[in-house]
């Protein structure tokens, strides 16, 4: 087990060590990254945007997201069309489900981030029913859903 363990360390130092050190500390990770970040960006009021995106952060995955954001895509952090795609990306599936029940919170916070209006949810749910029902739709890769639904955001905003 030690030798295993020592092993693991030795193969996994040199990646360890040639990562850039981040200038984003603990608490600016919880504010500017992950799901509570890209909310949070939405709130004019930087102290309640700041208070939201650590809530929701520690409310939804811990701020799991939020550190993993930062590790392998910091530039997502700051919001924008790249941190829609992320978060599309990496909570398909659940708004895959929002989008078929027509509410949730994943879909709602896809609104947030996008900065839909009032119609969002109804028109992106019209759109992305007809991608569900084309015949390739479940042949297609995750990434390729995700672009799709990327795709349908952006010509709906």
């Amino acid at each position: 087990m030690l030798r295993k363990s020592l092993i693991a360390l030795s193969l996994a130092a040199p990646l360890l060590m040639t990562q850039s050190v981040q200038a984003r500390d603990f608490g600016a990770i919880y504010t500017d990254c992950g799901l509570g970040g890209l909310i949070g960006a939405q709130v004019n009021d930087r102290t309640i945007g700041n208070v939201l995106a650590i809530v929701t952060n520690v409310t939804f995955d811990l701020g799991t997201t939020a550190v993993i954001s930062e590790v392998s895509s910091p530039d997502t952090c700051a919001g924008g069309s790249a941190a829609v795609a992320a978060f599309i990306h990496q909570s398909y599936d659940a708004l895959e489900q929002d989008l078929a029940s027509g509410e949730g919170k994943y879909l709602a916070a896809l609104k947030t981030l996008s900065g839909g209006g009032e119609a969002f949810e109804l028109e992106l749910r019209s759109a992305f029913a007809e991608t569900v029902a084309s015949s390739d739709y479940t042949k297609q890769t995750r990434y390729a859903k995700s672009e799709s639904l990327y795709n349908l955001v952006q010509n709906i905003i």
